[in-house]
């Protein structure tokens, strides 16, 4: 049987002279927990991003059938992320999405602390909770947006829980359901963010490791294993019927989540370089920032001293190595990749700071002021975005009927909007990889399903796509009827619409100013 270290009692002596050591209480889980989630209030009033509008636009209308791969629309992901956005779009859109997204920050924090506890006792709990909290809370991260990341976090420990349970279950029947528990968590997660294998790496090393050691059999290494396995191909079995009840191929899918993903990377390699390394500066920048980098560093230099690790701290590390190689094989290094080291980076942490680690608790301390500072600061931010603003104005002056396309990508425009796109395209990436030609675009530019409205920036050129004859098709058949937010405007010849204007500034106010100006 796995061994697990005892809890960390109340107070213990530390490393540094034999001090008695800061100890946090028994509330710090429940506190932090709900810190988390109330953070998070203030910034739900937020316009949408581009990733929330547009799956909420691919979720909104996937039921069945459809000219593309979700109905009408394309997209790289998996679909579980697409029901869970068809969910929010049922229940009322963004604010819907929104309460969905403090949801799964609740049971990323619970769930850090059940896992450090498990593994390490109840100070690593409370310890890995207040960590992920405060990373959960840092707009740095990608705060208030609900991303895939996000969304699929809960699964990821979700199924550690089930894996370190199994190894530690005294009852052959109890171990097998936690086992089986774990494989469904492992696909969910899959099934979110194609690339989250998060739970498959830990449960592999955990189990070999532990059977190596003779922690466990190699006859449970087996029955645990095959248990997994078949909880895995349960979910996946079930997802499947599902998707292809919608109208969505199985192989189409297949091919989205991963073929897709390495052709993109030749395209962004290609002709997208410079624009990936300035996000991958920034993203460096932003992992430092909110600590995130320094407490991997620690964490790191601890498994080098430790001359003797259980099977389950290897498994922790293994776990941070994958979800950083993850974050960096993604090749667009956009903030949010990072919220999917929130798990491994908080479980260390919880564990290391437990064990009497001074200085992992004081960079865990500077990880909570500096998402305390950042959240104050982000409160000063507009609200509103460029996108938000565009669409609302086109949807202010639109008549039933209308269709909308926006170049290339931002589909908070169309989201916003309130209209559909005939183009199947409503990100930048799968454009320039699947369509760089921009055949299919012209022919839905110059087709009988030509849009109404067509938003582009100051010019219709892009990297890596050819863009000749869409201008000759813009020219053509499309008039300027407008400028908002330095994006151009265009209604198609022969339509006649009254031309938008926004509402508000292009940002929108800030919620302290909202507050100021509430007053009587």
């Amino acid at each position: 049987m796995t061994t697990f270290a005892d809890p960390s009692p109340t107070v213990r002596r530390g490393t540094s002279g034999g001090h008695r050591t800061f100890t946090l209480p028994a509330w710090t889980v429940a506190a932090a927990a709900t810190v988390a989630v109330l953070a998070r209030l203030p910034l739900l009033g937020h316009a949408p991003g581009p990733d929330e509008s547009g799956f909420l636009l691919v979720g909104g209308q996937w039921d069945g059938g459809g000219s593309s791969l979700y109905g009408s629309y394309w997209v790289d992901r998996p679909p579980l992320l697409v029901t869970i956005f068809r969910a929010a779009s049922l229940l009322g859109g963004v604010p819907a999405l929104r309460v969905i997204g403090c949801l799964a920050v609740l049971l990323i924090v619970l769930g850090c602390a059940r896992a450090a506890r498990l593994i390490h006792g109840v100070q690593a709990a409370r310890w890995a909770a207040l960590t992920s909290a405060a990373l959960c809370v840092s707009p740095l991260l990608g705060g208030y947006a609900v991303n895939g990341e996000m969304l699929a976090a809960p699964f990821v420990i979700g199924g550690i829980i089930a894996v370190v349970s199994a190894l530690r279950a005294t009852d052959k029947g109890q171990g097998v359901r936690w086992a089986v528990l774990a494989g469904g968590c492992a696909m969910c997660a899959l099934m979110v963010k194609q690339n989250f294998a998060d739970v498959a790496v830990f449960g592999a090393v955990a189990l070999v490791m532990s059977a190596v050691r003779s922690d466990v059999t190699w006859r449970r290494f087996a029955l645990l294993s095959t248990a997994a396995a078949l909880g895995a191909a349960a979910v996946l079995a079930a997802l499947s019927v599902w998707t292809t009840a919608h109208g969505t191929s199985l192989r189409g899918v297949f091919d989205a989540m991963y073929p897709f993903r390495v052709q993109a990377g030749h395209v962004i390699a290609a002709g997208g370089r410079v624009h990936s390394t300035a996000r991958l500066c920034g993203l460096v920048a932003v992992a430092v920032s909110a600590m995130v980098v320094p407490l991997m560093v620690l964490v790191v230099l601890d498994a080098a001293r430790r001359r003797r690790r259980s099977s389950l701290s290897w498994a922790v590390s293994a776990l941070l190595l994958f979800s950083t190689a993850s974050v960096l094989v993604g090749g667009n290094f956009w903030h949010h990749y990072l919220i999917g080291l929130i798990v491994p980076v908080s479980l260390a942490a919880g564990v290391i700071a437990a064990d009497r680690a001074f200085l992992v608790r004081s960079v865990v301390g500077l990880t909570v002021a500096s998402a305390v500072l950042v959240w104050a600061g982000s409160l000063a931010l507009p609200q509103g975005s460029e996108g938000e603003k565009i669409g609302t104005a086109v949807a202010s002056v639109a008549q039933p009927g209308d269709t909308i396309v926006n170049l290339y990508g931002h589909a908070d425009v169309v989201q916003t909007s309130g209209l559909s796109s005939p183009y199947e395209h409503l990100w930048s990436l799968p454009v320039k990889t699947l369509d760089p030609s921009l055949t299919e675009l012209d022919t839905v530019l110059s087709g009988p399903d030509a849009p109404t409205w067509l938003v582009t920036s100051r010019s219709v050129r892009s990297w890596g796509l050819k863009t000749t004859k869409t201008a000759d098709v813009i020219a053509r058949d499309y008039r300027k009827i407008g400028t908002i937010c330095d994006r151009i405007i265009y209604l198609r010849d022969g339509i006649d619409r009254a031309a938008p204007r926004p509402i508000t500034t292009c940002q929108g106010t800030s919620l302290v100013t909202s507050m100021k100006e509430a007053q009587p």
